[in-house]
């Protein structure tokens, strides 16, 4: 374990646990001085259903549009702590391939922070597949937040 972490990735949902994971996150940037992502991956699997598509294109965007307001609002947050390199993207795809994939195209994340489980997880789930996933593939440390 690196004595300070230069840039964390900090996947988010709009979910309690992620929400913590978060918290954490921008904690740890704080003591670190270390540059923050936050990623927000629009599940787009259930999305495919060509005879729905009208439909299913209506939720996925306001989905998008859910992620975007979601992220609006950690940049404000942010912006009332010490962090002072932050950055937000949204992406769409399988979260926890789109989370490994992330990591490895940016060299720079040597510390990854999420939340045991995601919106989609049972609250009797003690660490989601989203979550298992990453903690097995991801290229740096990760930090599972309850």
């Amino acid at each position: 374990m690196p004595n300070t972490y230069q840039h964390i990735l900090a996947p988010v949902d709009s979910s309690a646990a992620a929400q913590a994971a978060f918290n954490e996150a921008v904690n740890i940037a704080q003591r670190h001085q270390a540059n923050l992502t936050a990623l927000y991956i629009v599940d787009d699997s259930a999305y495919h259903a060509p005879a729905l598509d009208p439909v299913l294109h209506e939720l996925l965007d306001a989905e998008a549009a859910h992620a975007e307001a979601d992220m609006a609002d950690r940049r404000q947050f942010v912006q009332t702590t010490t962090v002072t390199h932050f950055k937000t993207e949204v992406a769409y795809g399988n979260p926890k391939r789109l989370i490994e994939a992330y990591a490895k195209q940016h060299a720079e994340v040597d510390l990854i922070v999420l939340g045991a489980t995601g919106k989609d997880s049972p609250n009797r789930v003690a660490v989601g597949s989203t979550t298992s996933y990453v903690v097995d593939h991801a290229p740096c440390n990760v930090i599972v937040i309850r």
